[in-house]
């Protein structure tokens, strides 16, 4: 039996290589401006959040996720674009998942909102003298 390669033309494999992606792994490149935007939230931000309390979300976010996520992958409810990752896999999970989406976006959000409320707190005790 012939490979199907091998029955293209030339005009079609130069299509089927065009259309091939390239390894990029965006999942993770595209999260490095909001890394970046963390670090002066961070710094304005640090006394003000209890740290114990975020730990403690952020663990209980990981394995919630990790679970319903599993869960997805396992019944092929939600893929991923090998291209577009790493490559490493935990139980089909690409490896950025838990180790970046998992923790950042909650951590993300309480920063900044004790950001604001510091800069709103800054910004009334300024006005009010």
């Amino acid at each position: 039996m012939p490979n199907i390669d091998e029955l293209l033309t030339e005009e079609d494999r130069k299509k089927k290589n065009a259309t091939a992606q390239r390894r990029w792994p965006a999942t993770v490149i595209l999260a490095v401006p909001f890394i970046l935007l963390l670090v002066p939230l961070y710094k304005a931000a640090k006394e003000r959040v209890n740290w114990k309390a975020a730990l403690s979300m952020i663990a209980t976010f990981e394995v919630v996720m990790f679970c319903a996520e599993f869960f997805s992958v396992s019944r092929g409810h939600w893929v991923w674009n090998p291209n577009r990752t790493l490559g490493v896999a935990i139980f089909g999970i690409p490896i950025e998942e838990p180790l970046l989406y998992y923790w950042f976006p909650p951590l993300f959000v309480v920063i900044l909102m004790h950001a604001i409320e510091g800069f709103l707190e800054r910004r009334k005790a300024g006005t009010s003298k």
